[in-house]
């Protein structure tokens, strides 16, 4: 059995390619016989490969080269230039590469383009091939400039000169000639209000100019003043106007509060005492002309202030102005009022002008009384109904304050509390308050009321009597001093 395992390995081994060595040991020496080899490392066109076996006595590793494969071309033909001879290069997979099948270069093929020569550079012509090889022959020398003169003149500041100047841009100067300097003229500029004067320096041949020798500005001179009388509807101001420049400008606002606080006065103490008169008040002599009172016996008498009757919707009193020629001439101060028999606002604000016609260029320490009552049956003007009479008051009122005037409303307590809006007058009017006892009164009530409060002016009797004196008088109380009112606002003339 031993000795056919024995035949059977030499025979797999002559097979296989034959015996080799084997090495002294366990094993006798022997060929090495390899049951097979596998493919290790693939050969390529550029290395041999590599195929690994085992010998079927001993075991040791057996190696067996594979030939290396064959190069696998492919073939680019680059073509000749002007100046490199062609070839085709041969390139396998792996890298290697190599050339062949030289030809010569070309020739160049060359085209001609003259430039021509300029006024400082040459001209030539240049040869080119469509390779980029160039080169140029056949210069031509430079042509010189051909030059134009322009004469630049000078100015007031500014140098003149001649200009020489080419066709192709180059251009130099010369021939100076220095400025003529500035040819000047003078205006003045007067001096304004607010703005300086000065002298204006201007060149006759160019825009250089400039200002000199001021002189200060002058300031304002004399100014206008318009004013516009606060009302119980508005505030006033006055605008201030330049009579030299005729700028204007507005002056402080003067609130209506300001002036009038309202019918009340928070004051007791009587400052003065007067009285108010009408044709009533007055006699007639024997040519039927009426006689001024005797002003100064009044005066003596402690009257200080009189309200005259300035006239009526029907017309001017025929005392108004003997009256207060001589009220003003025994130093009394005075007031005036209208008597209205209007029925609508419109009728009361045409009172208004009428009464404004009568009191113009004169001057009144007093108030201006708007007088609203009954006359029966003349006028029975409380018929009218509260909306109406207080648009009547307002009308006649406003148009009385816008002119300047400090005008107020004569009524007595029925009207005031039962005829018209109360509220709002005593809120926006002074009052001269019509009330005949001996003690101070308000309200409807016949108790007396407000006993701290007063009215401006309190007519408190209808029967004053003044010895030398036939006529009975109204008496009067006033609680302001409405001369200091008017002096300090600007009304009534002052």
């Amino acid at each position: 059995m031993k000795l056919k395992l024995f035949f059977s390995v030499v025979l797999l081994s002559v097979l296989s390619g034959g015996l080799s060595g084997c090495d002294e040991g366990e094993i006798a020496p022997h060929e090495h016989v390899a049951d097979a080899f596998q493919t290790v490392v693939e050969p390529t066109c550029y290395a041999e490969g590599d195929a690994v076996g085992a010998c079927v006595i001993c075991g040791e590793e057996m190696h067996q080269a594979l030939e290396r494969l064959p190069h696998t071309y492919e073939s680019e033909v680059v073509a000749p230039t002007c100046e490199a001879g062609g070839y085709t290069r041969y390139t396998c997979d792996c890298g290697y590469a190599y050339e062949g099948e030289h030809t010569s270069p070309t020739t160049h093929n060359m085209s001609e383009t003259v430039v021509a020569p300029t006024c400082e550079a040459e001209g030539y012509t240049r040869y080119t091939c469509d390779c980029g090889y160039t080169y140029d022959a056949r210069h031509i020398p430079p042509k010189g400039h051909t030059l134009t003169e322009t004469v630049v003149a000078p100015t007031c500041e500014e140098e003149g000169y001649t200009r020489y100047t080419c066709d192709c841009g180059y251009t130099y100067d010369s021939r100076y000639v220095p400025p003529t300097g500035h040819s000047l003229t003078e205006t003045v500029i007067p001096p304004t209000c607010e703005e300086d004067g000065y002298t204006h320096y201007a060149c006759e041949n160019c825009d250089y100019q400039y200002d000199g020798n001021v002189i200060p500005a002058k300031g304002h001179g004399d100014v206008t003043a318009e004013i516009h009388y606060a009302t119980f509807e508005h505030a006033g101001y006055t605008v201030y106007t330049c009579t030299d420049c005729g700028q204007s400008y507005e002056g402080d606002t003067v609130l209506y509060g300001d002036i009038v606080s309202g019918a009340y006065v928070e004051n007791t103490e009587i400052l003065k005492k007067g009285i108010d008169v009408s044709k009533w008040n007055h006699t007639v002599n024997a040519a039927g002309e009426f006689v001024s009172l005797d002003w100064e016996a009044l005066k003596a008498a402690g009257v200080e202030f009189v309200i005259l009757k300035a006239g009526s919707t029907k017309g001017l009193d025929p005392t108004f102005e003997l009256a207060y020629a001589g009220a003003k001439a025994a130093g009394l101060e005075v007031g005036a009022y209208f008597f209205t028999y209007a029925t609508t606002a419109e009728e009361a604000l045409a009172d208004a002008e009428t009464m404004l016609g009568w009191i113009q260029g004169k001057q009144f320490e007093l108030p201006i009384y708007f007088d609203l009552e009954d006359v029966p049956p003349s006028s029975m003007l409380s018929e009218l109904g509260q909306e109406t009479l207080m648009g009547m008051c307002k009308a006649f009122v406003g148009r009385l304050q816008e002119a300047g005037y400090y005008a107020a409303l004569y009524t007595n307590n029925e009207w005031l509390y039962n005829l018209l809006d109360t509220e709002w007058i005593k809120g926006n009017l002074d009052v001269w308050y019509a009330r005949h006892t001996d003690t101070w009164k308000d309200g409807t009530s016949d108790e007396p009321g407000d006993p701290d409060m007063r009215y401006g002016l309190w007519q408190y009797s209808d029967a004053g009597q003044f010895e030398g004196f036939t006529v009975n008088f109204d008496l009067n109380y006033a609680f302001k001093d409405y001369k200091s009112i008017m002096i300090r606002w600007g009304l009534n003339g002052f």
